[in-house]
């Protein structure tokens, strides 16, 4: 069964952002003068309400900034962010989650892969797969 994305984020009190695009709810930690870390763990889910959950979960650790969900998915797999103060935290709770059954999780270094972002391919225009 298909979660309603909205609903779901209504229930776990997510709020729109990006136009709908993403879900998202602030962290614990995130206050007028904090600032969060560059490194982000990201999530993989096809299970949207497990990955929903999860993040809503996240948002309540004492050093949780932000979290957000898609709600559109790419070939059944919706993407999950959540970003916390320090670097610290961020390794910890990716060694948590690293061998999940229910998600993919990794950490995005935004400092290195900024320098890339103007390469990003638009595969909406590619019709063969790998081109």
């Amino acid at each position: 069964m298909r979660s309603d994305p909205e609903a779901l984020a209504k229930s776990l009190e997510f709020y729109s952002a990006m136009g709908g695009v993403f879900m998202a709810r602030d962290g614990v930690a995130r206050k007028p003068d904090a600032t969060y870390c560059n490194k982000k763990i990201c999530f993989a889910a096809t299970d949207l309400a497990f990955l929903a959950q999860l993040l809503r979960e996240l948002s309540e650790h004492p050093k949780a900034y932000f979290v957000k969900f898609s709600t559109r998915p790419r070939e059944g797999m919706y993407l999950g962010r959540c970003f916390f103060i320090d670097e610290e935290t961020v390794g910890e709770t990716w060694a948590k989650y690293k061998g999940h059954p229910k998600v993919f999780c990794n950490i995005q270094d935004d400092d290195f892969s900024t320098q890339w972002r103007e390469q990003v391919k638009d595969w909406s225009k590619t019709t063969k797969p790998g081109s």
